[in-house]
Parts: C-alpha cells; structure tokens; sequence
C-alpha cells in the first residue's frame, strides 16, 4: 500500500542520523473506505453495525532526498452513546474524530513499541504519537478489509511493520529493528510529524449501509 521515490544518496557512510519527517497530507486518494463508529458501532440501537464512507488520504515519510508514499484513514466516525456511554472515552456523543488543523514540524516525543490496536484486533504493534492520545498506528491490511475504527488517531493501511522499516531505512540507523531505530529517531528529536490543514467530512451525510456484527467487527 505505498509507493516509493527512493535516492540511494540519502543514505550516508558511517550511519549518521537523517531527520525523517512524516506528513499526514490532506490529498485524497481515489479509495472509499467503509469504517464504523466508536466506540459504540450501533447508532439506532437495532442490533445492526452501520457503515460510513471514509476517505483515504496520502501519508508521506521522507528524509532530505527522498519520499515513501502510504495510505492512511485520518478522519472517522466517534459515538458514544449519552445515556449508555462506554467510560473509558471522555467524549459524549457524535463526532467527526479526526485532527484537522495544520501541525508544522512537530517534534515526536514518545513511540510506543507495544502499542495494540483497540478497535480490532492486529498482529502489528507500535504507536507514533503526535500529541495527547493521537497517535500513528495500524490499521486495515487493505481498503477492502472493511469495519475498522478509532477515536482520532490515523490508522496506516497496509503492512505497518513495512512501514517502520522505510522509516528506519530514511533515517540510516545502525539499529538491528525498526523499533530500535524509531526509539533512537524519538531521543535524537529527529522524527518529526506535520499535519496538513483538512475538513472532516460530515459522516452522518456518508452512511453506506447496516450490516448485521460478525466475529472480528
């Protein structure tokens, strides 16, 4: 799920550190995601799973030379019943859940290597965090792999682990892992994120259908 413009240059003898910058873009790719709400999956309450329309959008890892291109899902659904509200959310309600004002250049304090996904199940693990509870991490394997979820965070479509690694290749660290390589990118303040401006779009206008649960959704 990403795509590569890729300079040999960029990587230096001696194993000095590149700044790697990751930019959550606002340009849309031609894909429709079908993703449901969260943390509560039936608005109505009748029993059945509704799905929403979500874009996805470009994500970019690059160093001074050169770019890796990925897709991401950065604005969903958020509902948490008032009168039956899952406590372990703050936030009452309807929401378009997503960060939508521009961050320039952010410095990334905190990776998490053994951050799982909460909203579904996936054997990847790792959190980028951008601030408070936004974070980076996994999401669905493909577009097609419909049902995912989250309460703002921007969930990277496609093979995260994968995606690691072209961080760690951009950076030149000596490190043997991609987890190794982050953490040393985070203490060096060389992993940057920026945000680039974007309205979330109104889910309630973009509800695809109901689906009765599966196991897994």
């Amino acid at each position: 799920m990403h795509s590569e413009l890729y300079n040999p240059d960029s990587i230096k003898a001696g194993f000095d550190l590149n700044e790697v910058l990751i930019t959550i873009s606002n340009k849309k790719t031609n894909d429709t995601y079908l993703s449901r709400s969260y943390p509560d999956s039936d608005f109505n309450n009748n029993g059945k799973m509704e799905l929403y329309r979500t874009p996805v959008y470009k994500v970019y890892i690059e160093n001074t030379h050169s770019r890796i291109e990925w897709k991401a899902l950065r604005f969903m659904p958020y509902w948490n019943d008032p009168k039956y509200p899952n406590k372990s959310y703050s936030t009452r309600g309807w929401v378009n859940a997503g960060l939508s004002s521009a961050i320039t250049r952010k410095v990334v304090t905190h990776y998490n290597p053994y951050y799982s996904t909460s909203n579904r199940y996936s054997h990847y693990r790792g959190a980028i965090q951008i601030r408070d509870s936004f974070l980076i991490h996994a999401g669905p394997e493909t577009v097609k792999t419909y049902g995912w979820a989250a309460a703002g965070c921007v969930e990277i479509i496609g093979d995260f682990n994968q995606f690691k690694e072209d961080i760690k290749k951009l950076s030149n660290s000596s490190k043997q892992t991609s987890d190794e390589a982050l953490k040393e990118l985070v203490n060096s303040q060389k992993l940057l994120v920026s945000i680039e401006a974007a309205t979330p779009p109104n889910f309630k206008k973009h509800l695809y259908k109901e689906v009765k649960v599966k196991n897994g959704h």
